[in-house]
């Protein structure tokens, strides 16, 4: 069976939690949708059926660390292209293909009904992930489209997404007062030793960290603190921030409000 158009399928659970106006930042790029360009999960996630597996345990760890760090870290963090854009992937399809044996297998109803609820599951960790990323693109816009590094932060998706709402943010204030005043007062990124409107995260903001693996001793403020698997620490997050951020994942975030 052919693949339908753009305009012919459905619009993905992801794409339909958008605002209008991001939607048309995201259908105004040449990039390709989330899904449309990425490869999905081999058969080792997946059961014979084409029902996902247990193997999936382990992206599922993963994807529950990156939300919790995403949620409590006060910065953006790297967008994890390799985890998310084939999960996603392979949920839609999964998802497909559950309401298809429902309808087909009677008998088994019961526990299609269990695999479409973990999915559901998993869908609200994708969908909490990326909503706490548009969060942070629309309070530190200016910050992140200046960064060196956009294109390793952001998708291709949350680029434009950035660029469009800084755009009709600049244009609404215009519209609405900045026309009226003279034109050397119409900057919006103004930066001075007086005055800064560039918004930017505090990265001296204090957040909980769990650790992962031995690190071994780590200098905070000319101390010397042993940091071993699954001791919890309240620091300021400039203190663990590289620490989050190495592949080995040596800590994450945790968030003790509830």
């Amino acid at each position: 069976m052919e693949s339908q158009t753009q305009s012919e399928e459905p619009e993905s659970f992801l794409y339909s939690s958008l605002p209008s106006f991001a939607r048309d930042a995201l259908d105004e790029q040449d990039d390709s949708s989330f899904t449309e360009t990425q490869t999905p999960f081999d058969d080792s996630f997946f059961g014979g059926d084409g029902i996902i597996g247990r193997a999936m345990g382990d992206t599922i760890d993963s994807l529950t660390k990156i939300w919790m760090d995403e949620r409590n870290a006060p910065e953006m963090l790297p967008y994890e292209h390799a985890l998310v854009e084939p999960l996603i992937l392979a949920i839609e399809t999964q998802a497909e293909n559950i309401m298809e044996r429902m309808e087909n297998q009677t008998e088994s109803t019961f526990e299609s009904m269990l695999y479409q609820t973990e999915i559901e599951r998993i869908k609200y960790l994708l969908k909490s992930y990326l909503r706490c990323r548009l969060w942070k693109i629309e309070k530190y816009t200016l910050h992140l489209l200046r960064q060196p590094d956009l294109k390793e932060i952001l998708s291709s998706q949350e680029i434009g997404y950035a660029r469009r709402y800084q755009e009709l943010i600049e244009s609404h204030n215009y519209d609405s007062f900045l026309y009226q005043l003279p034109r050397s007062q119409h900057k919006q990124d103004e930066s001075t030793i007086e005055i800064d409107m560039v918004v930017r995260p505090n990265l001296d903001a204090p957040v909980f960290c769990r650790v992962l693996s031995h690190t071994g001793h780590v200098e905070i403020n000319n101390d010397s603190v042993l940091f071993e698997p699954n001791d919890i620490y309240i620091l300021r997050y400039s203190d663990v921030r590289v620490h989050l951020k190495e592949k080995k994942s040596k800590v994450n975030l945790k968030n003790f409000e509830t």
